[in-house]
C-alpha cells in the first residue's frame, strides 16, 4: 500500500537528480553528511467528503514533504528545482507549497528549508455486495386492504374512549373516539374473526370476536370486566 507508493517515488526521484543523493523517507536533515533528498510523509487526509458514506473505492490523499540538503546550497537548490518542475509535469502528482511554522522545523531540530509538497492518492478497492436490479415497479394490491369499524363498550354499555386497539396480525394501531368508535386498516382476508389487543385504563385485553356478515357493518366489543 503506502510502501508501494514510497518505492515508486524513490525510483522516480533517482531518474531526475544526481545519483550521489541518498533518497530517504526519514525526517528532513542531512544524514551522515551525505547529500540527501528527504521524502517525508507528514500528512494523510480524506479524499472525499465525510458525508459520502459508501465510499467506493476507499481513498485517502498522502502528502510528502520534499527537501534537498547537501554541503552546497547551490547544488541543493538546483536539484530541488529539478524535482519541482519534473513533478509539475506529471499528471499523477499534485504539487503544493504549504506554510510551515517555525515550530514545525524546530521539532526536527533544523532551520527552515526550501521545500514543496507532493500530494497523491492512495486507493484501496473493495467488494460491495451487488443489489439486484428492480426490473419492474412495485405492485401494491390495494384490494387486500380494508377498513374495519367497531365500537368498544364497558359495563352498562358505556363507550370506552381513548382505547388503543392493536391488530394481532399486522400490529396496526387505532384509537377509539369519545363514542367508543374506532376504524382500523386490516387485511381483507380477515373474514371470520377480528383478533386484537386492547389497552385502556391501565389494563390489556386480548379480544377475538366474529366478523359481521353484513359488509362494512361495525363490530361490537364488550369489556365487561372494565371499571369505567
Amino acid at each position: 500500500m503506502i510502501d508501494e507508493i514510497d518505492h515508486r517515488l524513490k525510483e522516480w526521484i533517482a531518474t531526475v537528480i544526481d545519483s550521489k543523493y541518498d533518497v530517504t523517507f526519514e525526517r528532513p536533515g542531512i544524514k551522515d553528511n551525505k547529500p540527501t533528498v528527504s521524502v517525508y510523509l507528514y500528512q494523510m487526509e480524506n479524499s472525499v467528503p465525510r458525508s459520502i458514506t459508501r465510499e467506493i473505492p476507499l481513498e485517502i490523499t498522502l502528502s510528502y514533504l520534499l527537501t534537498v540538503q547537501s554541503e552546497s546550497q547551490l547544488d541543493s537548490h538546483k536539484n530541488l528545482a529539478s524535482l519541482l518542475f519534473a513533478a509539475k509535469s506529471r499528471s499523477d502528482l499534485e504539487v503544493s507549497f504549504p506554510s510551515l511554522t517555525a515550530d514545525f522545523w524546530q521539532a526536527f531540530g533544523i532551520v527552515p528549508l526550501p521545500h514543496f509538497t507532493l500530494r497523491l492518492p492512495l486507493v484501496m478497492a473493495r467488494n460491495i455486495e451487488q443489489v439486484p436490479t428492480i426490473k419492474a415497479p412495485p405492485r401494491i394490491d390495494i384490494n387486500s386492504i380494508t377498513n374495519i369499524k367497531g365500537f368498544i363498550f364497558g359495563p352498562s354499555n358505556q363507550p370506552v374512549a381513548n382505547a388503543k386497539i392493536t391488530l394481532a396480525s399486522t400490529k396496526t394501531v387505532a384509537y377509539t373516539d369519545d363514542k367508543g368508535l374506532f376504524s382500523i386498516a386490516a387485511n381483507s382476508k380477515m373474514l371470520h374473526e377480528f383478533n386484537c389487543k386492547i389497552d385502556t385504563k391501565g389494563k390489556q385485553f386480548s379480544v377475538s370476536v366474529p366478523m359481521q356478515k353484513t359488509q362494512n357493518a361495525p363490530i361490537t366489543i364488550h369489556l365487561d370486566t372494565l371499571e369505567v
